[in-house]
C-alpha cells in the first residue's frame, strides 16, 4: 500500500488492526464502511472486476451516501479500487462485472453488526459524563479538548459535540477565556437545583401521566418491590437504573420541550446519590425506595394528584441527606485522574 490512510482509524493493509476485532468501534461511520468493504475484498467476497457505486453500497447497507462515498475514496487512494470510465469504482483492474443488487445485498449484510450507525458522540458520551460526575466533589477542573479527543481517538469536533451536550445538562460551563470547565459541585448548588426539582417535576408528573406505558409501569414498580425486598443487599447500579426511571424515563414523553430541557438540568443533584452509593455501603436508600413505591402505585391507578403531592415530599425530604452525603464525599480522596481533565489551578486560568 502506498498511503495510510488511518485517520484515526485502523491500517487498512494490516486486516488484523481492524477496529472491530480490536475490540472498539471506529469513532465515525465511514471507517466501519471502508473496513467492511475491505475485509470483503480481502476475503474475495467482492471478487476483481466487481463494480462499486455509491447508491446501491448505501442502499443495501441502510445508510446515507456521504459516508460510502468517502470510504470508495479511502480504498481508491490505498490502491484496492480503481475508477471504471464514470460508472463508480471496480475492484482490482480486471474488466468490469456488475453484481445483481440480491448478491450485492448478501455479501455486504452478512455482517450485520460490523456498521456502526450511532452518531460519533454518543460512543464516548457516558463515559466522559461519568468522568466529570466523578470528579466534581473534589474541586474545580478543566477539560483538555485536544486530549480528550486524543483519548477517545475521535476528532476534535466529536469531543466538542459531546462537551456541548454537557453543557446543556450543566455538567460544563466556559470560562471568559473559552476554556472547557467542570465547576465544584456546592451546597448552594445542591439546594437551589432541589428547589428547582421540587417546583418542576411534580407539576411535569401531572403531565407525563396520561402517555406513559402502564405496563413500564406496573413493571417498574415490580422491581422496586423487589429491591425493597431484598434492601440492603441490592447492586448500586440497580439503584441507580430506578432513578433514571423514575426521574428521566419518567419525563421522556413530556411535549413541553423547555420544562423538559429545564428538568434535565436541574437534576444534577443525581449524581451525588449515584456517588455515595459506589463508595460506602446502602443504608439510607430503603426511604427513597419506599416512597418510589407509593409513588408509583398512584400513578399506576391514575392517581395524580397523589402521586405529584408524593413527589414533591420525597424531593423536600431528600434535601438534608443529599448535602450530607456531598460534605462525606468531598473528604475522599479524588478519583483517578484521566489525562484530559485536570484541576483548574494547573491550566493556566
Amino acid at each position: 500500500m502506498s498511503q495510510d490512510i488511518t485517520e484515526s482509524a485502523p491500517l487498512i493493509d494490516r486486516p488484523a488492526m481492524s477496529m472491530a476485532a480490536a475490540g472498539s468501534r471506529p469513532a465515525f461511520l465511514y471507517v466501519s464502511i471502508r473496513d467492511l468493504l475491505f475485509r470483503k475484498i480481502s476475503s474475495g467476497e467482492l471478487p476483481p472486476g466487481t463494480v462499486l457505486k455509491e447508491a446501491p453500497v448505501a442502499g443495501q447497507l441502510g445508510v446515507s451516501r456521504a459516508p460510502v462515498r468517502r470510504a470508495l475514496a479511502l480504498l481508491a487512494e490505498a490502491g484496492l479500487i480503481f475508477e471504471a470510465g464514470g460508472q463508480g469504482f471496480k475492484v482490482g483492474q480486471a474488466e468490469p462485472v456488475q453484481l445483481p443488487l440480491r448478491q450485492l445485498h448478501q455479501i455486504l449484510t452478512g455482517e450485520p453488526e460490523e456498521i456502526d450507525r450511532s452518531p460519533s458522540w454518543e460512543r464516548i458520551f457516558d463515559e466522559v459524563r461519568e468522568e466529570i460526575t466523578a470528579a466534581m466533589p473534589f474541586g474545580s477542573w478543566r477539560i483538555q479538548e485536544a486530549a480528550l479527543g486524543d483519548h477517545f481517538n475521535v476528532s476534535r469536533t466529536v469531543a466538542r459535540e459531546v462537551l456541548w451536550r454537557l453543557m446543556d445538562r450543566r455538567l460544563v460551563d466556559k470560562d471568559s477565556k473559552s476554556h472547557w470547565i467542570v465547576g465544584q459541585m456546592t451546597a448552594r448548588d445542591l439546594r437551589e437545583t432541589l428547589e428547582m426539582r421540587a417546583l418542576m417535576e411534580p407539576a411535569a408528573l401531572v403531565q407525563v401521566l396520561p402517555g406513559l406505558d402502564r405496563a413500564w409501569l406496573a413493571g417498574l414498580e415490580t422491581q422496586v418491590a423487589a429491591l425493597i425486598r431484598v434492601f440492603p443487599q441490592v447492586d448500586p447500579q440497580a439503584l441507580d437504573q430506578i432513578d433514571q426511571a423514575m426521574f428521566q424515563e419518567m419525563f421522556a414523553g413530556l411535549r413541553n420541550s423547555r420544562l423538559l430541557a429545564s428538568i434535565r438540568r436541574n437534576q444534577i443533584s443525581l449524581v451525588v446519590p449515584h456517588l455515595f452509593r459506589h463508595h460506602f455501603p446502602l443504608t439510607d436508600d430503603l426511604a427513597a425506595l419506599l416512597d418510589y413505591a407509593r409513588i408509583l402505585h398512584h400513578l399506576g391507578r391514575d392517581e395524580a394528584e397523589a402521586a405529584q403531592v408524593l413527589m414533591r415530599s420525597h424531593l423536600l425530604r431528600i434535601g438534608r441527606l443529599t448535602l450530607a452525603r456531598l460534605r462525606v464525599l468531598s473528604l475522599l480522596p479524588p478519583p483517578r485522574r484521566v489525562a484530559w481533565l485536570i484541576p483548574a489551578h494547573q491550566g493556566g486560568i
